[in-house]
């Protein structure tokens, strides 16, 4: 019995594009059908089974963005892709926004095809083999940033697509970066991580694009697997526009050769600032982000994890194997406590109380924090600079919690006495003390 060929569904109106990408991908040992429009092709999709699907944007029945939505939402395990006008990118990225697997320009350039098949069915064969899901505490709980967070990791296992994730410091988005790479077709394909506030801008040019003759660049090493990049604002604006035009052309021209290598790799952008802010303040160029900006995460600050906050102590102990657990002191002290550096801070405290704690039970003075620093840095910073780069939900949070400490000062901490000075009821001033971590 001969092996079944993985089966494509192919939907373009012009006839000379539908045998020329025939006659490819049947060279490529693929049972391939043909579909003028989209009546057509939804007539072939509920008859068999198919496992890529590959649609022109332009169709005379409707267009290709209706195709993905039609085919998310019947045959959400087939990876789509689409083809888009070389000027059309704007296209291209709904698609992907809507669930596509990737997209093609035209003229399609055959290399890119194989390589957007490659990992098409590699993903189907990745689905079949389950991994285990790698360790990550955000994921922690069933409030709905751990539900959400969990529904969008689901989703862009199918993608292709840039992300950028966006969280405060200690959010772990490196090792969400590290996740998403993981449950692509790009597990087995290197991961490089590279942050350009540890280069001097001199050199930026230098790791990104150039190879020499000791060391190959980033986007070399790259190549078929994820590049993760932190702090990308600080690349100067020529070199974004270098950057940019390689994510569009899939390939990089290196010195001293004639013809531009061809290159296959994923950005995902983890920043500390929300994107479209460093747009707004001329760090980062706005086409750069229109074209990155495909698939966001945000990662909750440990602050906004209250319902879960008890879980994800516990995930962090059964990790450590200690067999210990926390006193109700342990744990009303680290409620209190702010977390300026979220999860990563939580793990390093929790590690620090297990190693400290004499017996099974982790007492409150077991626990060290230390975020003195952190505060005074943060005050500092609005006095001599207003809001700067920070989210405007944390500035207001600093303002607040500067003027409950100032009312708490004036009244030797008497709680009753400062909630009048600020005219908010007790409850509330204890409410707040206690989310903004004043002790």
């Amino acid at each position: 019995m001969s092996e079944r060929k993985p089966k494509v569904i192919l939907i373009d109106d012009e006839a000379d594009i539908r045998h020329l990408l025939t006659m490819t991908l049947v060279q490529m040992k693929l049972d391939v059908i043909s579909c003028k429009d989209l009546t057509e092709a939804k007539e072939n999709l509920e008859s068999e089974r198919f496992d890529f699907c590959l649609t022109d944007l332009k169709l005379p029945d409707g267009d290709g963005l209706e195709m993905v939505e039609y085919c998310k939402r019947h045959y959400p395990d087939m990876p789509i892709a689409v083809i888009t006008a070389y000027s059309s990118t704007e296209k291209a990225i709904e698609a992907m926004k809507l669930g596509a697997f990737d997209f093609l320009s035209k003229p399609i350039d055959l290399n890119h095809l194989r390589q957007l098949l490659k990992h098409a069915f590699k993903f189907n064969q990745s689905k079949q083999e389950p991994k285990k899901e790698p360790i990550y505490k955000v994921l922690t709980g069933s409030d709905s940033h751990a539900v959400e967070l969990r529904n969008k990791l689901t989703k862009v296992k199918g993608s292709q697509a840039p992300v950028v994730i966006v969280g405060e410091p200690g959010t772990e988005k490196e090792v969400l970066a590290k996740v998403i790479h993981q449950q692509s077709s790009r597990a087995d394909s290197p991961l490089l991580f590279l942050d350009f506030e540890a280069h001097s801008i001199d050199n930026h040019e230098q790791i990104l694009f150039n190879n020499t003759q000791a060391t190959n660049s980033y986007l070399s090493e790259a190549d078929q697997g994820t590049l993760v990049i932190s702090n990308l604002h600080l690349l100067s604006q020529p070199l974004q526009k270098r950057f940019l035009q390689l994510i569009e052309d899939k390939s990089l021209l290196h010195e001293n050769e004639s013809d531009p290598t061809q290159l296959d790799i994923r950005i995902i952008v983890c920043s500390e600032i929300e994107l479209s802010d460093l747009v707004g303040q001329g760090l980062l160029r706005e086409d750069l982000y229109f074209r990155i900006n495909v698939i966001n995460f945000d990662i909750p600050s440990l602050n906004k994890r209250e319902q879960d906050f008890e879980a994800i102590i516990n995930s962090y102990l059964q990790d450590f194997n200690c067999d210990k657990e926390l006193s109700p002191k342990a744990l009303e002290k680290l409620r209190n406590h702010s977390f300026p550096y979220n999860y990563r801070e939580m793990e390093n405290v929790l590690f620090k109380a297990t190693t400290l704690a004499s017996n099974k039970r982790i007492e409150a003075e077991d626990i060290i924090l230390i975020n003195a620093g952190t505060s005074n840095k943060v005050e500092h910073s609005i006095k001599s600079n207003g809001r700067g780069n920070m989210p405007l939900e944390k500035y207001l949070e600093e303002i607040e919690k500067q003027e409950i400490e100032k009312a708490l000062e004036q009244t030797r901490w008497n709680r009753t006495e400062a909630a009048k000075i600020l005219k908010i009821s007790f409850r509330t001033i204890r409410y707040k003390m206690k989310k903004l971590g004043i002790q």
